[in-house]
């Protein structure tokens, strides 16, 4: 699984580096990455399951066509048939009839998903991805001790954050180069700790 520029597979951090470390932010990071790969399976679920919803019933719509419209206009809720109206006084008269499709279609929706359980895997989804973060937090206020402890830190916001709304701006190039440093000292350190032998 490679998540913003890392994997979780092939991470230096992933590697055992003293057989059983006790680096405070290492066993931070594995309770934080078994949560951050619950969340992405629950996300995935819930996003083939919306997809299927809408395969099936469609996003609640109603079509309205009137004479004062150049084209028929999908309406998704009352709220922007009434920012229509506003301008088009003489479609309020239709208002009852756009909010009853409305209704019928929503509740065609509703009862898709119960039989399917969209709802119950979008709430599964909320409740991991604020798991994670509470566990992704833990891990970046723990104390490394190792350089396998910083760099499961830097596993953490390259996994989370080069994705984001701010993946554009921030240094993440940066970020992974530091990543590799660090994976290349924990490497020489492995190789120093074998030794020579004359």
């Amino acid at each position: 699984m490679t998540i913003g520029g890392t994997s979780f597979n092939n991470s230096a951090a992933a590697a055992p580096q003293d057989g059983g470390t006790t680096d405070a932010a290492v066993i931070a990071w594995n309770a934080w990455r078994a949560a951050h790969r619950r969340t992405l399976a629950l996300c995935q679920k819930q996003q083939r399951l919306e997809s299927e919803l809408a395969r099936m019933i469609g996003f609640p719509q109603a079509v309205l066509a009137a004479a004062e419209l150049p084209s028929p206009v999908r309406i998704s809720s009352l709220r922007q048939f009434d920012e229509l109206a506003a301008d088009m006084p003489s479609l309020c008269t239709r208002r009852a009839e756009v909010a009853a499709v409305l209704r019928a279609h929503q509740q065609r929706w509703d009862d898709a998903d119960r039989a399917i359980g969209y709802s119950v895997a979008r709430q599964q989804e909320e409740a991991a991805s604020d798991e994670e973060e509470r566990l992704m937090k833990g891990v970046l206020a723990a104390e490394a001790t190792s350089l396998r402890g910083l760099s499961t830190k830097l596993d953490v916001l390259l996994a989370v954050g080069a994705d984001g709304a701010e993946g554009r701006h921030f240094p993440w190039p940066e970020l992974r180069r530091i990543r590799r440093d660090v994976a290349r000292l924990m490497q020489l350190r492995r190789h120093d700790a074998v030794g020579f032998t004359a």
